[in-house]
């Protein structure tokens, strides 16, 4: 059972407000509001640390995983892209699945005119987000329903639809973060659920972890320390998927059009040509998966 909001959500926010403080021609990605949503021991440690050299700063992160800080800031980048492109293409939904800090619904606001958008988190960690929202803003945005779930016991469905959710729009959802920390069971009932309960065009992008880092076959630290978090926020890593069988695994849920993205390809796309000498972790890959319109 969970006390505390996300540990998680609180850490990814460190990391992407780090990315920010990089040279401009060096930024992969600019979530300008990931400071001023964190907690304030959050701000308090990003303050004390100010004093410390960048490289120390760096070398400190990378000893908890190496190249994961690279990920997530590619990640970021990446569904940043995504929503854009999507947003462009004529969604007329947003549903942002485990939201935590997720800053996207506030950054980009004016795109989003006009497009429902949904912020669906465990209550614990979104009662303390909107507190937070309604503190940067001097209130919460009225174009975002925030629909209260634990995605690994309730309805996600039933929820949406409560909060206003029409299944037969155009729909983008994004679950960044999010996928490894539910099992097997609840990955696949939403990415089902998912498919079946979004109009033509709609699409999901999600990313999730080689199941071989879980189960020991690849050896690092990154694993160990986010199944650390487990004795303070209780977030183990719970669930992963086979290198190379990310396609079927989407397809079984009843997706036709699947994209994946290996580390290498994230290198290659954000990395080689502006920081080549960032590591990338080899733990974590993203999909892209469509319905046909």
């Amino acid at each position: 059972m969970r006390y505390l909001p996300s540990g998680t959500a609180e850490g990814l926010a460190y990391l992407r407000y780090r990315e920010t403080l990089r040279p401009p021609e060096e930024m992969i990605c600019n979530d300008y509001l990931a400071y001023h949503f964190s907690a304030w021991w959050t701000r308090m440690a990003a303050i004390m640390m100010q004093p410390l050299p960048n490289s120390m700063v760096e070398w400190t992160l990378e000893q908890q995983g190496r190249g994961v800080v690279g990920f997530i800031a590619a990640r970021t980048r990446m569904f940043d892209d995504f929503v854009e492109q999507q947003i462009g293409d004529g969604i007329k939904q947003f549903v942002i699945l485990g939201a935590g800090l997720d800053s996207r619904a506030y950054r980009f606001a004016k795109q989003l005119r006009g497009i429902k958008t949904f912020e669906v988190d465990h209550p614990l960690t979104q009662i303390e987000k909107k507190s937070r929202v309604a503190a940067v803003f001097k209130g919460l945005p009225f174009q975002i329903h925030y629909v209260p779930v634990d995605l690994m016991r309730d309805d996600l469905i039933q929820a949406l639809l409560k909060a206003g959710y029409d299944p037969t729009q155009r729909t983008l959802f994004t679950m960044e973060g999010v996928a490894m920390y539910l099992d097997e069971t609840t990955v696949r009932r939403i990415l089902t659920s998912v498919h079946a309960c979004s109009g033509p065009g709609s699409s999901l992008i999600f990313d999730y972890v080689y199941l071989a880092a879980i189960d020991g076959r690849i050896l690092g630290h990154a694993i160990k320390h986010m199944n650390y978090l487990q004795y303070w926020f209780d977030e183990p890593v719970l669930s992963g998927i086979e290198a190379g069988e990310a396609e079927a695994y989407v397809q079984s849920c009843g997706f036709d059009q699947i994209e994946e993205f290996t580390p290498q390809r994230l290198y290659d796309i954000y990395f080689k040509s502006v920081v080549p000498q960032r590591p990338m972790s080899d733990l974590f890959a993203v999909i892209i998966a469509r319905n046909r319109k």
